[in-house]
């Protein structure tokens, strides 16, 4: 430290200069400055890595005696399970008086184990959408409308929850076929663009149909998306995609987990020969999924990200005070944002040419929603556990930009009045259209600014499970 103070010299028979030596009181200051500055980095440091207590308010640190904030409580997996589907069917009868104006009714509030529980459920929506059911003479059938940018569930609806739960998983039918195009279309673009070539009845499909004829009918993609040709896609799943990248693709889309807590994982068959995967990838066999798997497998189509869905707004306990809802995780990427609208292009032709065009025209032929497209999907096939006839559709809108999800399912016996479509069809007018005049800016008032303290629960089982165990 002795020529640590000192003035600069030149050597080598250069000119020196003379130096002094600071003061006793000199050195003091100077180190006293130091420690002015470096002091409160050290000292943060010091309180990082030891067990003081540190709080954090209003962007401010307070030391010494100040108490850290409580741990906070995560809300259980069992108050997350709770799913009031059946609530719809207790909401006042005169629902359809109530203006849909998502800043003036009250939020739908169970009480779950000694929680009130508000969810995302709009409640006039939910009871049109009931009475709709009801007018339809639906006896077992699932609605379900969410934002499909966010994954917020906006009305959630089921008819029997004992003979139908939503929460179990049941034939995709023809929905599978999105999953089947978006696996050509990402790894045999070409053949995926190529016109089909099918004989006969495009929905009878055979063992000696799984393969391309040397002639026949041609279809292209999209029209055959839009009429649900089985042996376009029975084709395209044997010759172009292949079992592998076909149950690939269905893994990715998530339809083998469980799509939130309580809810049944989806199921596919094992696949054996080149019939089983062409009726695998037209839907005739061999998967199963709940209605949420619907839902999530439709919103894909908006970015090509699966967001996680959920529908619980905020849970408080007995004195009042809000407990903590599992952090969401970020999407996940599954189709690029280029592909994701490529599908959703060709399903808008379900729609306007193919098996739902009458379900979205009014009786004079005009569309129903006017000029705000839709992209939808319809299917059905028989089956059993229960037995019946399951009729599928999912939908987005406005296709170009979508801001609404629908997902309808039935279970129809050999009498029904009201087509899945229609049903779906329904549900859109309300949120989109007001005495014959309709705007996409309508469903800002389900999809718009949520409040802070509306924070989103993360609906998967695996975010519960880490959530409960951190308790």
């Amino acid at each position: 430290m002795r020529g640590f103070f000192r003035g600069r010299r030149r050597r080598n028979g250069l000119r020196r200069t003379a130096g002094r030596r600071l003061s006793f009181r000199g050195k003091a200051t100077l180190i006293f400055g130091v420690l002015l500055v470096l002091g409160p980095a050290l000292l943060l440091g010091f309180q990082e890595g030891s067990d003081s207590s540190v709080s954090a308010g209003s962007g401010l640190l307070y030391w010494g005696e100040a108490e850290a904030p409580p741990p906070r409580t995560v809300v259980g997996a069992h108050v997350i399970e709770r799913l009031p589907v059946d609530v719809a069917d207790h909401i006042s009868a005169s629902v359809e008086s109530i203006p849909l104006d998502r800043a003036s009714h009250a939020p739908i509030v169970h009480d779950v184990d000694g929680y009130r529980v508000e969810y995302a459920f709009d409640r006039p929506l939910t009871g049109r959408i009931m009475r709709r059911l009801k007018r339809g003479r639906v006896e077992r059938g699932h609605v379900i409308v969410l934002d499909p940018r966010t994954g917020r569930v906006i009305a959630y609806v089921s008819t029997d929850v004992e003979a139908f739960p939503p929460q179990s998983h049941y034939p995709a039918a023809s929905l599978v076929k999105i999953v089947t195009a978006a696996a050509a279309l990402h790894h045999k673009p070409v053949e995926a663009r190529t016109p089909c070539v099918y004989r006969g009845n495009r929905y009878r499909l055979t063992p000696g149909r799984v393969h391309r004829p040397s002639r026949g009918h041609s279809a292209s993609l999209e029209r055959a998306l839009a009429t649900s040709n089985n042996q376009c896609f029975a084709q395209l799943a044997v010759e172009s995609v292949g079992s592998e990248t076909l149950i690939d693709t269905i893994k990715t889309f998530g339809w083998l987990d469980a799509p939130a807590p309580g809810h049944a994982a989806g199921r596919i068959d094992p696949v054996e020969d080149d019939y089983d995967l062409g009726r695998l990838g037209c839907g005739l066999r061999g998967s199963r999924i709940t209605p949420l798997h619907a839902a999530r497998l439709v919103s894909t189509l908006v970015e090509g990200q699966q967001v996680e869905p959920w529908w619980v707004d905020r849970v408080t306990d007995a004195k009042g005070q809000m407990l903590a809802l599992p952090e969401r995780p970020e999407p996940t990427q599954v189709l690029s944002p280029k592909l994701a609208e490529e599908l959703r292009s060709m399903l808008v032709r379900t729609t306007t040419h193919g098996t739902a065009r009458s379900a979205f025209r009014d009786r004079r032929g005009r569309p129903k929603l006017r000029q705000i497209e839709v992209a939808g999907k319809t299917g059905n096939i028989t089956g059993s556990s229960p037995r019946g006839r399951y009729e599928w559709f999912v939908g987005l809108a406005p296709a170009d930009r979508p801001t609404i999800a629908v997902v309808v399912l039935q279970l129809q016996s050999n009498l029904w009045w009201s087509k899945s479509s229609e049903i779906a069809a329904d549900v859109l007018q309300e949120i989109f259209c007001d005495r014959g005049r309709c705007a996409a800016e309508r469903a800002q008032r389900f999809t718009g600014h949520l409040p802070e303290a509306m924070a989103p629960v993360l609906l998967s089982a695996e975010a519960v499970s880490e959530a409960t165990a951190s308790r």
